[in-house]
């Protein structure tokens, strides 16, 4: 069609007659803006391609991000839910060793009570993946998410994790306080001998006495105390883990 154009402008130029070159000139001009109107037609059908190669991409990276966020989100989910267990574990447990503080009989024989004690020694931690919500923040992709919801969702699971995170050193440090202590005001011998596949210590050394001591109650208090809060603040991940899946698949 362009070539058609330009070969009907060549043979009006060609023309000598003035009417007939001003008639020519007339169909050469009208020719001339087809031509033009011709070439932006394609440079806008080359723009929309582009355009729409563009999007199509964009989508396609989104929805990988999606994949990437659902496969790491739901591997936290799972994780947490054992970690739950345990830390609901060693809570309950150090708060039953309280309950024995104290008391002339415990009704409970000596490798009872240092099954109790192991209970409160336990500090199960939970360090969630980041990977995919850090490679988003550093890659700037984290503006590919359409969701304004998740995103806001995602600014919070990083505080969450920064609050879970120093509860899990809380908890570690309340235990090994509790082991500490009992390195020198008990026998850890007697309480794992049997995971080491030895006898008891030799020694005369008891850890009965220990539920009749304040420090040790102080310890044990503190364990209690700190693993309510980590399993306050996991039982709020474990909810906002959940709102970030169902935002997440929502595509």
């Amino acid at each position: 069609m362009i070539k058609l154009f330009r070969k009907n402008r060549q043979k009006t130029l060609t023309e000598n007659s003035p009417a007939e070159r001003a008639d020519k000139f007339g169909k050469y001009l009208t020719y001339a803006i087809g031509e033009i109107i011709l070439v932006v037609i394609g440079i806008l059908i080359a723009l929309q391609i582009n355009t729409w190669n563009e999007n199509r991409k964009s989508n396609a990276e989104l929805q990988l991000i999606h994949q990437n966020l659902i496969q790491e989100f739901q591997a936290n989910r799972d994780a947490l839910k054992e970690v739950l267990g345990a830390i609901a574990f060693t809570k309950n447990g150090t708060l039953e060793n309280l309950k024995l503080i104290g008391l002339k009989e415990p009704k409970l024989s000596e490798e009872q009570l240092n099954r109790m004690i192991e209970k409160s020694l336990f500090f199960p931690t939970w360090k969630p993946s980041n990977f995919t919500l850090n490679q988003l923040k550093n890659t700037g992709k984290l503006s590919l998410l359409k969701n304004n919801t998740l995103k806001e969702l995602l600014f919070k699971w990083e505080t969450q994790i920064e609050i879970i995170e120093e509860w899990n050193r809380r908890v570690e440090k309340s235990s090994q306080d509790i082991v500490d202590y009992l390195k020198i005001h008990g026998s850890l011998r007697n309480l794992n001998h049997k995971r080491i596949g030895t006898d008891v210590s030799n020694l005369e050394i008891s850890n009965v006495g220990l539920f009749h001591d304040i420090t040790f109650e102080n310890l044990l208090d503190e364990k209690a105390l700190y693993s309510q809060f980590m399993e306050h603040y996991f039982q709020d991940a474990s909810v906002m883990i959940e709102e970030i899946l169902k935002e997440t698949n929502k595509q």
